[in-house]
């Protein structure tokens, strides 16, 4: 029902537009301006029906209406004191493509009221448009026909109520109309005040939503908010203060302009207010990924107003917008080829957003760049390096590097090895090694189901052992800490024990021994047959246990462990 509703008042409006005929769009024109005079119904839109007979398309579409408004109160005051029409004189049919309403001829200057054939439309033509202020004075002395509605509006009722001399014009506006700009001002001031000064008081008062730790933020956001008012104030009141169509222009232009500015002003702090408001809901969860989102999402909206004001400002300037757009959609390729590294990063930003390869505080790793990730913009990522510098890398040539996340790390690791001198004694070592074990699993932060502490290597000038620990804890200063008391347990263990830590050395043996080659072969044989016997001596006396003990967790390792093989 509702649709249908609105079809029929369509269907409405488009019958009472009509401009097929010169008749017709004189009735269109007259019925709509008889509206406005009496103040029926909608003036906007009867407006709106008197300008859909004007010939109008050489004015931008920002100030058109305005312009067009004030043509169309001129051309009723016009026609009515030129005579009242008579619609059966007005043609239907024409075989010119111009109708001529009146004609005359004032100070030398050709003067006509027309309609012209443009389109299928008969339309009040611009000539018409155009003479309007000569016939203002060629008719200033003559009263409006019998029978007419005479058209009253605010600038009327002005001139009537001021002596003759006000209506005087000095540097080009009536003398009335310098301080209506001035008073114009001063009230959309006093409005402007009030308003911010009630938008602060609820804000302050009302609202939980608005209870909150920015709220220096949110009160910024009035200022431009109020200057938007204060500019659409002054839109309103310039508009009864009867400007010449020339005069509207540039006030309006300029008028939309500053909203334009003050628009794109209030958006960014609005938006501003949003993100702090975020930001700080952020810092209370343990999610990371909203570090990441928050800022992007609204570098990104900052973008958009911007470019939603740029469009305003060329709009207002009577700039083609849609041109410059279409031309954008026919040279696309061009432009995506010489913006395709922005695009990169671009795309680059959002690839971070879902892959989340890592959040804001992780130590990463991108090739040669190592530190912690303290922003991701919109085009780029900046990185605190360990040596306190700040480095930036597009998000395209970083989501194409291998990223090493640190900061992923369940647990920190310590791989080293403990060089023991050549002289110790087996049975220390095996002792020594246990020993370590046992300080691994008697520290608080240690993993105790993998660990590794063997004897694996004769190095160049040790017997090397290898250590390999886990710590439970993803923080830096944590795992320094602990592998710094970890360290200092084992030193004190090789006091304890009796071993001593091997530095690289070298020793030269020196001797003139002679042994015939008989003497040396019985020498191997027999050193030979005493290895072997030392070695099954060995096997029947182990020090070492049958099974690995790397993990606290598993019985068999440390639970009943044998000796032997």
């Amino acid at each position: 029902m509702k649709y249908l509703i609105l079809v029929l008042f369509w269907f409405s409006l488009t019958s009472l537009a009509n401009t097929t005929t010169p008749r017709d769009s004189f009735k269109t024109y007259l019925k709509a301006m008889v509206q406005i005079k009496e103040n029926q119904g909608n003036t906007q839109q009867h407006y709106e029906q008197a300008l859909s007979t004007l010939e109008l398309d050489s004015i931008g579409k920002d100030v058109r209406f305005d312009i067009g408004k004030k043509y169309a109160n001129q051309l009723i005051k016009t026609i009515d004191k030129i005579k009242k029409v008579n619609y059966e004189n007005i043609p239907e049919e024409m075989d010119s493509p111009i109708y001529h309403f009146d004609k005359r001829l004032y100070k030398n200057q050709l003067l006509e009221i027309s309609l012209i054939k443009k389109n299928d439309k008969w339309l009040f033509s611009k000539t018409t448009l155009n003479s309007l202020d000569t016939y203002e004075k060629a008719l200033a002395n003559k009263d409006i026909a019998q029978g007419v509605v005479k058209l009253e509006q605010f600038s009327d009722k002005v001139r009537a109520y001021l002596p003759p001399k006000w209506s005087k014009k000095s540097f080009g506006l009536e003398n009335w109309q310098w301080p209506a700009i001035l008073i114009s001002l001063f009230l959309a001031f006093i409005i402007e005040k009030m308003a911010k000064f009630l938008l602060a008081f609820i804000l302050q008062h009302s609202f939980k939503f608005f209870k909150t730790d920015n709220e220096d933020k949110l009160l910024t956001a009035i200022h431009p908010l109020a200057k938007i008012l204060f500019v659409f104030i002054l839109l309103k009141e310039i508009s009864l203060l009867d400007f010449s169509p020339s005069l509207i222009a540039i006030f309006n232009r300029l008028l939309y302009i500053l909203m334009s500015i003050m628009t794109v002003w209030f958006a960014h702090k609005v938006i501003e207010f949003l993100s702090a408001k975020f930001n700080e809901r952020a810092l209370n969860t343990d999610n990371k990924f909203d570090d990441i989102l928050i800022p992007l999402v609204t570098k990104t909206a900052f973008v958009l107003v911007y470019m939603f004001g740029a469009v305003l400002v060329a709009s207002s300037l009577t700039i083609d917008v849609t041109g410059i757009i279409a031309g954008l959609g026919i040279g696309g390729l061009a432009f995506a080829f010489a913006a395709k590294d922005t695009l990169a990063n671009f795309f680059g930003s959002i690839m971070l957003v879902l892959d989340r390869p890592f959040d804001i505080g992780d130590v990463i790793t991108a090739g040669d760049i190592t530190g912690v990730v303290q922003e991701v913009g919109f085009r780029s990522t900046r990185i605190r390096t360990f040596n306190d510098s700040v480095i930036t890398i597009s998000n395209g040539e970083l989501m194409n590097r291998p990223i090493n996340n640190m900061g992923k790390r369940r647990f920190r690791r310590l791989v080293t090895t403990l060089g023991l001198e050549y002289d110790t004694q087996p049975e220390k070592i095996e002792a020594f090694c246990e020993g370590v074990r046992q300080i691994i699993l008697g520290h608080t932060w240690t993993r105790k189901d993998s660990f590794h502490v063997y004897f694996n290597n004769f190095g160049a000038s040790s017997l090397d052992i290898k250590l390999v620990v886990y710590w439970n804890t993803d923080d830096y200063s944590r795992e320094l800490s602990e592998q710094h008391r970890l360290l200092i347990d084992i030193l004190r263990l090789s006091k304890e024990v009796g071993v001593g830590f091997a530095f690289p050395t070298q020793t030269v043996h020196m001797f003139t021994e002679e042994k015939t080659e008989k003497e040396m072969i019985n020498d191997n044989r027999e050193a030979f047959h005493k290895a072997q016997a030392m070695a099954k001596n060995l096997k029947e006396k182990q020090l070492t246990l049958k099974n690995p003990r790397s993990n606290s967790e598993d019985k068999d390792q440390f639970g009943d462990n044998e000796f032997g093989i």
